[in-house]
């Protein structure tokens, strides 16, 4: 943390001192995360069901229900990320375009430009 941001922090844990436990389950997640192995991922979501802070027990129940899901999330370096911008992308174009144009149009701003190999005369 950065000066201003550690004076802010020491400002805010005067008002409410219960900001301290909420950011260390918060650096645990973050260390959970980012482990090699989903076990300490696990082991936080044991813990955080016996948090004091109703949405984190919530968070934990909720992560518990899809655990191969994110426990899979943390064992594999795959990631969705770029498929999931292709789909956002496409849906913007075609919110953009609703009730305008036909398929070819959509066609060509979702499609990378390549010429022709045939080029006719324009119309």
């Amino acid at each position: 943390m950065t000066d201003e941001q550690q004076q802010l922090f020491d400002r805010i844990t005067i008002q409410c001192p219960e900001v301290i436990n909420l950011r260390l389950i918060a650096l645990s997640f973050r260390a959970a995360l980012t482990a090699d192995e989903s076990t300490q991922l696990r082991q936080w979501i044991e813990g955080a069901k016996h948090s004091e802070f109703g949405a984190v027990v919530r968070f934990a129940y909720g992560l518990q229900k899809d655990i191969s899901a994110v426990a899979a999330a943390v064992d594999t370096s795959w990631s969705t990320g770029q498929v999931e911008g292709q789909i956002n992308r496409l849906k913007a174009i075609k919110r953009q375009m609703y009730g305008r144009a036909g398929f070819e149009l959509l066609r060509a701003r979702v499609l990378p430009y390549s010429p022709a190999s045939t080029a006719g005369p324009a119309p």
